[in-house]
């Protein structure tokens, strides 16, 4: 059994509070196992490490281990995304498609925010827990699943169970064992020590000279709440690392980064109590509005009952000023015709009928002021792979079938443009006999391994398991948002192993697996015009890849590949990712399969 400091070691753990010690403690003896662990702790605590721990210390090491955000996921798609569906199941659903427990079969399941399933989501689940069952949307046959699942959660369970927005028979098969992440607050001796360590990380990172506290600001450090926990504490120091000049932290300089906690946007617990006026949901809102209405009804009611006892509009409006005001408010001066003065006039009220015989004038509508407007229709547009296919025949054409220029016109390497334009790019290849290439890239390399590949061959092996890249990148601030990016590149590394190798893909018990995951994805600009536009952009890209050979267990390989490229702000962002996957698999390649490559 790993000792708690190398897991810390091992997963970059900061930190030597007791309840810290403790928690780590727990997910090393329960991870040999297979019973289920929640997790539970305020947002930030880093909830996330513990089920890492858990399945890197387990037997399904190296099967699949797929994080889920469950707040994330949209109701009404929640089931079909951890459970899959049959084509035709609901509108939208044209194919069969494998949900989480089903890829993940023999592996381990992280199910974040877990307080935030469904009532009929949370059903289902049971149902796994219980038996390892389920069903697919729109299917029924049963299938098995052998998984682990790890959930956590920031909301208080037992309220949630209170108010029948959680299932109790489900809280207690998830939490067969509990593990509590103290809060920050929580950890006085630590959030000095995490402090310098961000500040380490983000000198390195912008190439400048690491900040440091002076006493005052540590003790103003140590005493302030940290609502935001670990994130919080995490995106303070980037702040301070970038903006400041001088590299010594008052506590005066500090403080200007803290936010106020009592005013504080961050998540916190909602009272109970309800201000007068304050109106939780839409019924409530509704009722205000048509009592309003009916008060402005009865006020004009009085109004007009006034106007026909007089029979002088001129009196009604001086004596009744505020009442017309309340009911219609101040007019606009350009909607009021013939005004004589800039002050604005009172609503002119229309003179009482006095004679039962006299004609009603007949209504005349508005004249309208926007008959000049012109209506436009807005065109549909084709679809994205419809565009994609058309502009690279359009550069094919203008460039005579020549694929590396057309690939350089497009921004894209030529591989990604052989793969987006399939079967007629590859008719038109043949034709024009072209021959592959790669499209070289500036690159930034850096690694560090727990194993140093031996270049020894594979020996038996016969096939091979890419396990899903889970994009890590999406939780770190400043990186870009982009969907899909895990799949894609997990996508990306199969095609590439078949393209190079003739092993079989294989979803479970591979001879050689692949495994890891993203853990950074940003771009930033780099330079500007004289209008502050950006004209210049930088993609850095890190990937963490490890490699196991189950046939021969000396040639097991972790390495980081990290990239950036340069590019126009003009240019299009998902062909510079292809380029960045494309330059990290060479290198993935250079440094695992060439030394054997004849032996595959």
């Amino acid at each position: 059994m790993e000792s708690i400091q190398s897991i810390k070691q091992r997963f970059e753990l900061i930190g030597n509070d007791v309840k810290l010690n403790r928690a780590i403690e727990k997910a090393i003896q329960v991870a040999p196992t297979d019973i289920s662990v929640l997790v539970t702790g305020e947002s930030g605590v880093g909830k996330e490490s513990i089920p890492k721990i858990i399945h890197s210390l387990s037997h399904r090491k190296h099967a699949k281990y797929i994080a889920v955000n469950c707040g994330a996921i949209p109701e009404g798609t929640i089931d079909s995304e951890l459970f899959g569906h049959e084509k035709g199941a609901f509108t939208g659903a044209t194919q069969t498609r494998s949900g989480y427990f089903e890829v993940a079969d023999g592996g381990t399941i992280f199910l974040d925010e877990v307080g935030e399933l469904p009532l009929t989501t949370q059903v289902r689940l049971l149902r796994v827990l219980e038996n390892g069952e389920f069903l697919k949307v729109g299917s029924s046959q049963v299938q098995k699943t052998d998984v682990r699942i790890v959930a956590a959660t920031n909301i208080n369970m037992f309220d949630a169970i209170k108010k029948e927005k959680f299932r109790e028979d489900l809280y207690y098969r998830l939490s067969t064992v509990e593990i509590h992440l103290p809060p920050l607050r929580d950890r006085r001796e630590d959030i000095h020590l995490l402090f310098r360590k961000f500040a380490s990380d983000f000198g390195q990172k912008y190439k400048m000279p690491t900040i440091r506290l002076e006493d005052d600001a540590i003790q103003l450090l140590l005493r302030y709440r940290w609502p935001g926990n670990i994130r919080q504490l995490r995106n303070i120091a980037e702040q301070i690392s970038v903006l400041e000049e001088g590299r010594s932290i008052s506590a005066a300089t500090l403080n200007s980064y803290l936010p106020d906690a009592s005013s504080s946007n961050l998540p916190a617990v909602i009272e109970q109590s309800k201000k007068e006026g304050d109106f939780s949901n839409e019924r409530e809102i509704l009722y205000k509005v048509l009592f309003d209405m009916k008060g402005d009804l009865n006020d004009l009611k009085k109004l007009t009952l006034e106007l026909l006892k007089d029979n002088d509009s001129n009196k009604v409006q001086r004596e009744n000023e505020g009442l017309i005001r309340k009911i219609y408010g101040n007019q606009e001066e350009e909607d009021i015709e013939h005004e004589e003065s800039s002050k604005p006039e009172l609503l002119h009220l229309p003179e009482p009928v006095v004679e039962a015989s006299a004609p009603s004038p007949s209504y005349q509508p508005p004249e309208d002021r926007y008959h000049f407007a012109e209506e436009i229709e807005e065109e549909e547009t084709l679809s994205l792979q419809e565009k994609e296919i058309e502009l690279i025949k359009k550069s094919l054409e203008r460039n005579k079938g020549k694929r590396k220029a057309a690939a350089a016109e497009l921004g894209i390497s030529e591989r990604t443009l052989y793969r987006k334009f399939n079967k007629s790019l590859k008719k038109m290849m043949i034709k024009k006999g072209i021959k592959v290439g790669l499209l070289g890239l500036t690159f930034f390399l850096s690694s560090c391994g727990a194993y140093n590949f031996s270049g020894a061959d594979i020996g038996t092996a016969q096939s091979f398991q890419v396990n899903f890249f889970q994009n890590y990148a999406d939780q770190t601030p400043g990186s870009t948002i982009v969907p899909g990016l895990g799949r894609d590149f997990t996508l990306a590394l199969q095609d590439m192993i078949n393209n190079l190798t003739s092993l079989s893909l294989t979803g479970s018990n591979g001879d050689l697996i692949y495994e890891g995951e993203i853990v950074e994805y940003k771009v930033v600009p780099m330079t500007a015009t004289a209008d502050q536009r950006t004209s210049q952009n930088r993609l850095t890209m890190s990937v963490n890849v490890r490699f196991y050979n189950t046939t021969k267990e000396d040639v097991d390989f972790e390495k980081r590949f990290s990239f950036f490229y340069d590019f126009d702000a003009a240019a299009s962002l998902p062909s510079i990712q292809a380029a960045a996957h494309e330059e990290i698999f060479e290198r993935l390649t250079q440094d695992i399969f060439n030394a054997s490559l004849g032996n595959w």
